[in-house]
């Protein structure tokens, strides 16, 4: 794995977390006879939790924040197509129960969190990284989303998967997906996202939508050329320019869905300096947890300097 760290950099590198994929993952793969105090099920912050500390220990980080996905209420998504992420089942109970903690883990270990009913994690992630880049800082973003490599624009930026090891930066998003990272939001729009119930142009994958990039570099080109599109040397390209022709009215809309935003605004200057745990709030939070032995006494000696 590419080192994470450069010591020629002028500011610190700043890691942010797109928490609800780890979450999640944790809730599928932990069992839910780990229980708190109370008897419900904290399989899902147990997970998160290890997946933080592992994260602390590996990275190193002086910045760090997670951000979650909140009840949209007032999705400005929903507002360009009320049809967004429709497809999806609400979140079981027991589920958003372990969403609180995990933000009330964050606070206690000292890791900022963020989260918002109009914007999802992707764009307070894009939000900070736009706002530290700006401050000379580079930029990790931790997930396994690959709708989140549009934010390496940095020569020094890195999207981390980390659970699969996986580091890329801008060359690399464009060797693993076939287009820059300023073109993610492109070929997103074009081949669509089942998983957010975007419908794209039929029949266009990723590959089709990669080639097709190459040619013309984004979705306002390959509109303006897109009856040059069966001249490409791929099979099906005039099947697939009539299909753009047909579809096309779709990309616009599409790629605003589809872009991660970068400007939102935060109640207050966002802060990612992380100084350590909360002694206090962390052993009121493990009471909760059922946190002991080993899995507790490592968060108290979890130190910044310790980690230096």
């Amino acid at each position: 794995m590419p080192l994470l760290h450069n010591a020629r950099m002028q500011q610190p590198r700043v890691f942010l977390v797109d928490a609800s994929i780890y979450i999640f993952r944790a809730w599928h793969t932990y069992e839910p006879t780990i229980t708190d105090r109370d008897g419900k099920p904290v399989n899902a912050v147990f997970g998160f939790s290890d997946f933080l500390y592992q994260l602390l220990r590996q990275a190193r980080p002086q910045h760090i924040a997670c951000a979650f996905d909140a009840s949209q209420r007032d999705s400005f998504r929903k507002e360009i197509y009320p049809d967004y992420k429709a497809n999806r089942e609400p979140a079981p109970e027991q589920l958003k129960y372990q969403f609180a903690l995990c933000r009330d883990f964050c606070r206690a270990v000292g890791i900022s969190q963020f989260s918002s009913e109009r914007f999802e994690a992707d764009d307070i992630i894009g939000s900070l990284a736009q706002r530290y880049r700006q401050q000379g800082h580079p930029i990790t973003v931790v997930s396994a989303d690959k709708d989140l490599t549009q934010l390496v624009l940095g020569d020094s930026d890195q999207w981390w998967d980390f659970a699969r090891g996986t580091v890329l930066n801008a060359q690399g998003v464009k060797k693993h997906f076939g287009v820059l990272p300023g073109q993610i939001a492109d070929m997103l729009a074009l081949s669509g996202d089942k998983i957010d119930n975007i419908p794209g142009i039929p029949g266009v994958g990723y590959a089709t939508a990669a080639k097709i990039l190459q040619k013309f570099d984004s979705i306002e080109s390959i509109l303006a050329n897109h009856d040059k599109i069966a001249d490409m040397k791929f099979r099906g390209a005039v099947r697939v320019q009539a299909l753009v022709k047909a579809h096309g009215h779709l990309l616009p809309r599409n790629k605003q869905l589809t872009t991660v935003a970068t400007n939102m605004e935060f109640d207050t200057p966002p802060e990612l300096l992380w100084h350590g745990i909360d002694t206090d709030a962390f052993n009121l939070c493990s009471d909760q947890l059922n946190f002991k032995g080993i899995m507790q006494q490592r968060w108290l000696h979890m130190t910044p300097a310790n980690l230096a």
